[in-house]
């Protein structure tokens, strides 16, 4: 967005101050009344635009620049102005108009065909509004267009042929709409054109041939549409290409090997399609290439090694490709430039490398969910720029001294904010160190594995987390104490360990909570009264303890509760009735049997109306 800003305020300079004016046969009155009407339609309340009016010239007016000798407007920028309502029809009537941008604001309706009235318009900026209905064929009367961007709207239908008549356009977008139907092959006669938008629409239909003709694009963005066939080979033909996104569509058969001759690509999204076959090794001549995504298709054979050989490579995303064999040893020696590293969902065995400590510049690491097994290597903490490293399900262990030494390494990590080591099989203690990890934390999974010990106390320094699952281990000892210090907590997973002791009061003390997960555990004593205080708590799962006493009344004021399961404890006396008047947004479950209770259900249960299932 920053480029497109930056792009469209050179374009606006160039076109304002270098090019010849043309006649318009309005007078400057006529120009003002016409400024003033369109101000009444994007200005509901009257205080946009307040020093727009007949007090001074309209060539003083904010956002208006006029032609140095005739004073005629050439150019409206009122882009991030939160001006509302509707672009105004009279525009069209501005002949000498050269640049108009209203982009970033709040403007509905549709686009009047009027502007196509406009002969000498060379920048037409409307992106990020709410317009809506069809494209306007009209602009295809617009023969100077250089600049158009309409995305981030609502319009909806077919790209008109028509608008391949615009031969003189190099911009144009028209992405995150509502766009039907196939592309037009007429595009071919657009030759002039360096950048093409249309990702984030429902395209459908194969990419046309035509595009290949093409000859002077850079950019070209077709993704999250609904294309499908082969994608053509041809597009290598294109030689200036340097940023082809052709990702989320249902684009099958093999990737073209001729892409090779595109040597001067950038960037090559083809994620999530339904392409097969192997990454073709005429990849390792893209030499200028810096992102590779292929993730989410069904590729075949084992890593490609050879892709170590693109140097300039930042991003590599290789996830859900059905790759197997192992990580290169060689990975990071001449990936240097690694940043994002993603291979979760494959088939992948063997160890994590030890040479990954040496992508000094990664900042996320996702191997999760493979056959990847042995330790993890205590070189990831030389990872400073580390952020989100995934290690979940694969066969992962502990090294010799069973204290999952790699944790107190990646204390190192300082910008580290997600940590998933859950579903492997990792064993021993978690130390004292864990509390030393990234302040920046907020997410640390652990879960499914076979850690035991006591939690460590340390723990709760960790006070940015927002989700802490600790659930499917072996640990031992109390829930810790301090755990209040987790005041942005919203899921907190403890559930199916062997924890003792009483639920701290304090737990009622993190405002954020919304699920807490106790169950399965040898907890005793009562349900702390303070449970409640947390406004947010919304699930509840207690069961399988040895919980007793009273269910407490204070349950009540758990006003957004959602789902609740106290049951197999030791819980007595009557199911206080107070209780289940107050639970009006109970929604999935209620289960409050095998325990020691007494009476009947009460009355109230029955105004509990969204409820699916009440086991007493």
């Amino acid at each position: 967005m920053a480029s497109l800003l930056s792009l469209l305020s050179m374009l606006s300079l160039f076109l304002i101050s270098a090019l010849p004016h043309s006649l318009n046969n309005l007078s400057h009155h006529q120009q003002q009344q016409l400024l003033l009407q369109f101000k009444a339609s994007v200005s509901k309340d009257g205080t946009s635009l307040s020093d727009w009016t007949p007090l001074h010239h309209f060539c003083n007016w904010s956002a208006i620049t006029c032609h140095y000798s005739s004073h005629s407007v050439s150019a409206i920028n009122l882009s991030y102005m939160n001006l509302d309502g509707i672009i105004s029809p009279v525009l069209g009537n501005l002949t000498s108009l050269r640049s108009l941008d209203l982009s970033g604001n709040y403007l509905t309706g549709t686009i009047p065909p009027q502007l196509g009235q406009l002969p000498n318009l060379w920048i037409l900026s409307l992106y990020n509004n709410e317009l809506q209905g069809t494209f306007p064929a009209a602009l295809s009367t617009c023969r100077s267009l250089y600049y158009l961007a309409l995305s981030y709207n609502q319009l909806h239908g077919r790209i008109p042929p028509e608008l391949s008549l615009l031969t003189s356009l190099k911009y144009l977008y028209l992405g995150d709409n509502s766009l039907t139907v196939t592309i037009p092959p007429s595009f071919k006669n657009m030759s002039s054109l360096v950048e093409l938008d249309l990702s984030e629409n429902g395209l459908d239909g194969p990419i046309p041939l035509e595009l290949c003709m093409l000859s002077c694009l850079q950019i070209l963005n077709l993704f999250k549409n609904k294309l499908s066939g082969i994608i053509p080979g041809s597009l290598s033909s294109i030689s200036s290409l340097k940023y082809l996104y052709l990702g989320v569509n249902s684009l099958t058969g093999n990737i073209p090997q001729s892409f090779k001759n595109l040597s001067g690509l950038v960037e090559l999204g083809l994620e999530k399609n339904k392409l097969s076959g192997p990454v073709p090794l005429e990849f390792c001549a893209l030499a200028q290439l810096r992102l590779l995504s292929l993730g989410g298709n069904d590729l075949s054979g084992t890593f490609p090694t050879y892709l170590t050989n693109l140097s300039e490579l930042n991003t590599l995303g290789l996830s859900e490709t059905h790759i197997t064999g192992h990580i290169p040893l060689e990975i990071c020696t001449t990936l240097s430039s690694l940043k994002y590293l993603s291979l979760w969902g494959n088939q992948l065995s063997g160890n994590i490398p030890n040479s990954l400590g040496n992508c000094s510049s990664l900042e996320e690491l996702y191997l999760g969910d493979n056959q990847l097994s042995g330790t993890v290597p205590m070189e990831l903490g030389n990872l400073n720029h580390l952020t989100r490293l995934h290690l979940h399900t694969n066969q992962l262990v502990s090294d010799s001294s069973n204290t999952l030494a790699f944790l107190t390494a990646l204390k190192n990590c300082s910008l580290l904010q997600e940590i998933d080591m859950s579903r492997n099989n990792f064993t021993g203690i978690l130390l004292p160190s864990i509390g030393q990890l990234s302040s920046n934390l907020y997410y640390l999974s652990i879960q499914v594995n076979m850690i035991s010990g006591g939690i460590p106390e340390q723990i709760v320094n960790l006070t940015n987390l927002t989700s802490l699952d600790l659930s499917r281990n072996l640990f031992t000892g109390n829930i810790p104490s301090g755990i209040e210090m987790l005041s942005k907590v919203e899921r907190l997973y403890l559930g199916k360990n062997k924890l003792e002791g009483s639920i701290p009061s304090e737990i009622g003390q993190m405002r954020h909570l919304g699920l807490l997960d106790l169950s399965h555990n040898l907890l005793s004593g009562k349900i702390p009264d303070s449970l409640c205080r947390s406004q947010q708590l919304r699930r509840v799962f207690l069961q399988y303890n040895n919980l007793s006493w009273e269910i407490p009344v204070s349950l009540g004021g758990c006003q957004k509760l959602e789902l609740l399961d106290l049951s197999h404890n030791k819980l007595e006396g009557k199911i206080p009735h107070e209780v289940l008047a107050s639970l009006k947004n109970l929604e999935f479950y209620l289960n409050l049997s095998w325990n020691f209770l007494q009476g009947s259900l009460p009355n109230e249960v029955s105004k509990i109306v969204m409820v699916q299932a009440v086991d007493k």
